[in-house]
């Protein structure tokens, strides 16, 4: 209830606030788990993203996150998944892998943290990892405006336009061997193309 809530608010706050703009919607699974693989800019990434997927999504957050009690449950109600620094903590990843074999959406930043300039980072691989044990599809995500509306060091967000766009879903396995000792690297790679075609169309639409 908590989730529903937040996210019907979100869609009106961010619609007159941030002149939210969302293009490919229709490429959201409609269905079963995939990870949603955004670029990563700023803190208001994870809500812009929450509130434009249909589906409620599931988020891997930094265990540090979760040591206030009551905070702890505010984000478990949101789908926060605790996880220690660089996809370390076996437990995590075996969550973050059920999570998606039982048809959730899960969100995952590729670049792993957030980045300064326009560019992208380099992508971790275990993102892909999780998504070629679990089966699962990555859905490339690119977000544009959230750099300029809260900063890195801002404090509070301004009321700039933001434009996220969804990609088709890749299934890596399909593209690369899984076999092939580069396998997750080419297929890290080729996502964060993905993701860059996306970021292209967002910023074309500022």
């Amino acid at each position: 209830m908590l989730y529903e809530t937040a996210h019907a608010v979100a869609k009106v706050l961010f619609k007159i606030y941030f002149r939210l703009t969302i293009i490919g919607v229709e490429n959201v699974p409609k269905e079963g788990g995939f990870i949603a693989a955004p670029n990563h800019k700023s803190g208001l990434d994870i809500p812009i993203v929450g509130r434009a997927l249909p589906r409620k999504m599931y988020t891997l957050s930094k265990k540090e996150l979760f040591e206030n009690k009551f905070r702890a449950w505010y984000f478990r109600k949101l789908g926060g998944i605790p996880l220690k620094r660089n996809f370390a903590d076996v437990e995590s990843l075996r969550t973050a892998i059920n999570i998606l074999r039982e048809g959730k959406p899960l969100l995952m930043f590729p670049e792993g943290t957030r980045v300064e300039g326009d560019r992208l980072g380099m992508p971790k691989k275990g993102f892909i990892f999780i998504s070629y044990k679990a089966g699962a599809p990555i859905l490339p995500i690119g977000i544009a405006g959230t750099r300029i509306a809260l900063p890195k060091n801002g404090k509070f967000p301004k009321p700039k336009h933001i434009v996220i766009t969804f990609g088709k879903p890749v299934e890596v396995w399909k593209i690369f061997d899984p076999h092939d000792k580069d396998f997750y690297e080419k297929a890290a790679n080729y996502v964060i193309k993905e993701i860059e075609k996306c970021v292209k169309i967002s910023k074309e639409k500022l």
